[in-house]
């Protein structure tokens, strides 16, 4: 093959990766929902985990977040509620290395995460530091970021999830779907069927996961996953009949289940779940909690 054919080859991939990554990303507006959880106001806001999810390694899809994304550092940043979009600005941040240098924020977004209810994770684009030699430390909100709530995230630091170790479970809540739910019923980011489903659990991971095989989380993860439900006055374990929210390219994944009750834990596996490094996810478990 020539190197002209070659590079015509090579030109069309990223074409076409690049065009799906649009149809994906870019062109999905953020979404706020239309209403707060007034149950957040009692609600202590905080950052939960700061994961240093690529080093120098921002794939071309990226500069259709940020168009200097390509080579750059990338580290989502979750919190426990919804983030206020007109609040947060790429300066609320500084990254500080293990040997002590502060980097400031390039860039921040709410996307890819950017759909009803998942307003919770900010991905920081720009230079970290690097690994192993001097990787990133922690994560300092220096400036205002507000939560829907009202509250004030200024002042909060995170300890950085190292580049080498895999995702791990960083929120989670508990919904139905009923007549407000703003429901996606096929398509990227579809939710759970509405008929066959009785309580949705979401995770949101400390970074964008899918399955060891390259491929969307399914039917071969479901039983790798365990929620514990309060039932009366019993306490069940389930599992999901189906996975939701996928093929968006984000770090939300639903849980479908088909029993009533309160769910208060979800567990997930080791090894099930891969970042965009593949390093894989260890055993992971979270409390969960009401939207409502």
């Amino acid at each position: 093959m020539s190197k002209r054919i070659l590079y015509i080859v090579i030109t069309g991939i990223i074409i076409l990766m690049g065009t799906a990554f649009i149809y994906t990303s870019y062109f999905r507006r953020i979404k706020l929902s239309d209403t707060t959880p007034e149950i957040d106001k009692s609600r202590e806001a905080k950052a939960l985990t700061a994961f240093f999810g690529l080093d120098n390694a921002l794939p071309v899809q990226g500069i259709l977040l940020y168009y200097k994304a390509l080579g750059k550092d990338g580290m989502p940043v979750v919190f426990s509620q919804e983030v206020d979009p007109a609040t947060l600005d790429n300066t609320d941040f500084e990254v500080i290395t293990k040997k002590g240098e502060i980097f400031e924020v390039e860039f921040a977004t709410l996307k890819p995460a950017n759909e009803e209810y998942e307003l919770r994770t900010v991905l920081l684009i720009g230079e970290y530091g690097n690994h192993p030699d001097n990787p990133p430390d922690s994560v300092k909100i220096i400036d205002d970021i507000l939560s829907r709530s009202g509250q004030n995230y200024k002042g909060q630091s995170l300890k950085v999830i190292p580049l080498p170790e895999g995702p791990i479970l960083s929120y989670a809540e508990y919904f139905v779907i009923d007549e407000d739910y703003p429901y996606v019923k096929k398509g990227i980011g579809c939710d759970c069927p509405k008929e066959e489903t009785e309580i949705v659990v979401r995770t949101v991971w400390a970074g964008g996961v899918r399955a060891t095989n390259g491929k969307e989380l399914g039917d071969n993860e479901l039983d790798a996953f365990q929620v514990t439900m309060v039932k009366g006055s019993d306490t069940i374990k389930v599992r999901p009949y189906k996975i939701a929210d996928l093929k968006d390219n984000d770090n939300n994944i639903d849980l479908c289940l088909k029993e009533k009750g309160i769910p208060i834990c979800v567990e997930a596996q080791a090894g099930i779940a891969i970042d965009p490094r593949d390093d894989a996810n260890p055993q992971t478990q979270m409390e969960v909690t009401s939207r409502w």
